[in-house]
């Protein structure tokens, strides 16, 4: 009796030990899955395309995609500028390839700030983006407790927990300037604990020989330096004020103006694509404010003549 007793227990033990994990993720995540994150492109600029699922897309201004899996590649003398869902701007120079592997938001919180630029991101968001090779600028909002938003690279990750960063990287070195925030630089997979980097500072990742972890070296900003990494960065600030994010139902998005089945606009997915749950998050991009009206009077209308 007490044998069985004692199996029973240990049984219920190991549940409980083998739903911790799921538990955890489900807390960090929420206990509804949020729609599908996007990414708006602000500004395109030469020629660049832009890979989202099977199908790939030349880059065309003022369109949004779904973020997961999304590729995006720019050729020599081309840049791109794109806001995510959450609002964080991104920058990616000419000759660059940056491949969003994993961004997931909760539903949006009902009394967040709904205007362009807004201070907070809307909801709890995790990102993990690789830049294999080129560079680019982020310009994040206040990320909320719970976020996560990490920036690989061959070389190095990048923990980024809010604020301006610019990242460069070829085969040999990556170059991570921040110019305001809090962000950490590991080296490789090995370097657990990683750097803290503070704004005006510079981390230098190199690869090292074979065997060996990659160097991390920490300085400041070069003043050369420093005006081309503020460029980058200004231009992933500036999309951010270009378009808004909203929720709204899927059967209200699919109506009489729904695109038919096999269209090809990534901004509006046909039935059955890749959206989750009861919502979808739609772009708005913000209209600018109407300049005032220049009225012109004839000269035979002015006093004296």
């Amino acid at each position: 009796m007490n044998t069985q007793l004692t199996r029973l227990l240990l049984f219920v033990l190991a549940a409980v030990i083998a739903a911790a994990p799921s538990a955890y993720a489900q807390r960090q995540l929420g206990k509804k899955k949020g729609p599908t994150s996007k990414i708006y492109l602000a500004e395109a600029v030469g020629d660049s395309q832009i890979q989202t699922g099977e199908k790939i897309y030349t880059a065309r201004q003022a369109t949004a995609f779904d973020a997961p899996g999304t590729v995006i590649e720019t050729k020599e003398g081309a840049h791109n500028a794109f806001v995510y869902s959450n609002g964080t701007g991104m920058f990616v120079d000419q000759n660059t390839r940056v491949e969003i592997d994993r961004f997931v938001q909760e539903p949006f919180q009902p009394n967040r700030n709904t205007t362009a630029d807004a201070p907070f991101e809307p909801s709890i968001s995790q990102s993990d983006v690789h830049v294999a090779h080129g560079a680019v600028g982020v310009c994040t909002s206040q990320l909320v407790s719970g976020s996560s938003m990490s920036y690989s690279t061959p070389q190095a990750s990048v923990n980024i927990r809010g604020g301006k960063v610019a990242i460069e990287t070829n085969a040999d070195e990556t170059i991570i300037d921040l110019l305001e925030g809090d962000i950490t630089v590991r080296g490789g997979t090995r370097d657990i604990g990683g750097q803290v980097l503070r704004s005006g500072e510079r981390a230098v990742v190199r690869t090292a020989p074979a065997g060996l972890p990659p160097t991390v070296t920490i300085s400041r900003i070069p003043p050369e330096a420093l005006k081309l990494a503020d460029e980058r960065v200004s231009v992933a600030c500036n999309a951010k004020k270009t378009v808004t994010f909203e929720v709204i139902e899927k059967k209200a998005e699919e109506g009489l103006d729904a695109p038919a089945e096999g269209t090809d606009n990534p901004a509006n997915p046909v039935p059955g694509s890749d959206t989750t749950g009861d919502q979808e998050i739609v772009a708005k991009p913000t209209v600018p404010a109407t300049p005032p009206t220049n009225i012109v009077i004839s000269p035979d209308r002015l006093p004296g003549n």
